[in-house]
């Protein structure tokens, strides 16, 4: 298996977390995807995978951060969830 599919299986959202990442519309998030949040600027979705803090986790509570670059680290951004943000654009896929 390749370096992207190994990430991308990584990176996988557990179904019961899927109901988090939709935004306020019912649009659906992905990490990297770019928002509108709460206090009207731009910003980027930023997930922590392999930690209780993403979506990967049967603890996570459908919080995530919003930075100001895509690559942002996803502890220095805002917290927010997706009934706070619009989305405005899509992540690339990447490959």
């Amino acid at each position: 298996m390749d370096t992207p599919s190994m990430t991308r299986a990584a990176n996988r959202v557990l179904p019961q977390n899927e109901k988090y990442l939709r935004d306020a519309f019912g649009a659906p998030l992905r990490d990297g995807a770019c928002v509108l949040d709460a206090d009207h600027e731009v910003g980027y979705v930023r997930l922590e995978f392999g930690t209780r803090r993403g979506p990967d986790s049967a603890y996570w509570d459908g919080w995530f951060s919003v930075t100001r670059n895509r690559d942002g680290h996803p502890l220095s951004g805002k917290l927010s969830n997706g009934r706070l943000v619009h989305l405005i654009g899509r992540a690339g896929s990447g490959g």
